[in-house]
């Protein structure tokens, strides 16, 4: 039953895949905007321990705590060592989530918009896991670091631009950021789906079991629909339920996964022919912060992550 996360950053065009190209970009900054516009206490955060592997649950209570005020991600206001340091400790959060929602350690976590091989993100092989791979189409925004806590127990099936696909287990799974020249394009993103898949069967691999990530669909069923086009058999959203509940959230639920919380573009879609949900959740776009001395938290992100148990 391998257990699968994805997270979107929020990173631009720069052919610079730093850290600098991902911190407090427009999109995050309006994520964070629009959650401390209530400044209630909603955000659980978990205790983690820096010196430990981020796989190993750490037992205590979550702490309750509201947003950071309104312009606390401005441009400027970090430097890229400091955001770096908050994308290190929502890896960990991550970790600790999963572990509770799904009741194992994740065996796999990838992030988008996040190129893993740049030296300045080595530091994320202590708080994501080890770097399984990476890939670049030459820009910040269309990358993927994947991450795992056994590296053998992986294999790197094929990428491209707005994709890369992993075997796990005997599961076959594509995590995308599908550009948005297509998104919303049916017969275009249809091509593109099954061009992945033929891509894996061609291969030897086999047809596609799960897709998670970024799709920047234009409604809610969109790539469940397009995915059953392109493939032949019936995808579905592993995520039913009209409201978002993400497990870092107490008494707060969301209209989407978005900056602005109107519009569900991250998603896990499965084939029903060859896969069993066990458990699928939501991770919001926030990370611990201190301010003024007190806890808090931030967006680092504009897009929640999900995570996702599967049997096959």
């Amino acid at each position: 039953m391998p257990t699968f996360a994805y997270q979107s950053i929020n990173s631009n065009a720069s052919a610079n895949c730093g850290v600098g190209a991902s911190n407090s970009q427009y999109f995050t900054r309006m994520a964070h905007n629009h959650q401390a516009s209530d400044q209630d206490r909603w955000h659980l955060v978990m205790p983690t321990a820096a010196g430990l592997k981020p796989q190993i649950p750490i037992h205590g209570p979550a702490q309750l705590v509201a947003q950071a005020p309104m312009g606390y991600m401005g441009k400027n206001q970090h430097s890229n060592a400091q955001f770096l340091s908050m994308i290190e400790g929502k890896a960990r959060q991550t970790h600790q989530h999963l572990y509770r929602s799904l009741g194992q350690a994740c065996d796999f976590l990838v992030y988008g918009e996040m190129d893993g091989s740049n030296s300045e993100w080595n530091s994320m092989q202590h708080h994501a896991g080890s770097l399984v791979g990476s890939n670049t189409t030459g820009k910040a925004c269309n990358s993927f670091s994947i991450h795992a806590a056994n590296t053998a127990q992986h294999t790197i099936l094929g990428s491209g631009m707005g994709w890369t696909a992993v075997r796990t287990g005997n599961v076959n799974a594509v995590f995308v950021h599908v550009p948005n020249s297509i998104a919303k394009k049916q017969d275009d993103a249809i091509s593109f789906y099954r061009s992945i898949n033929n891509h894996l069967i061609h291969a030897g691999y086999g047809a596609i079991d799960l897709v998670m990530g970024d799709t920047n669909q234009g409604t809610d069923s969109f790539t469940a629909d397009v995915l059953s086009k392109a493939t032949g058999t019936t995808f579905s959203d592993a995520h039913s339920e009209a409201s978002i509940h993400p497990s870092d959230s107490y008494h707060r639920s969301f209209s989407g996964t978005n900056s602005t919380a109107s519009k569900k573009y991250d998603v896990a879609i499965y084939n029903t022919k060859t896969i069993h949900v066990n458990k699928v959740d939501y991770l919001s776009q926030s990370t611990p912060v201190t301010v003024n001395g007190e806890s808090a938290s931030a967006a680092v992100t504009d897009h929640m992550g999900i995570f996702i148990d599967v049997s096959k």
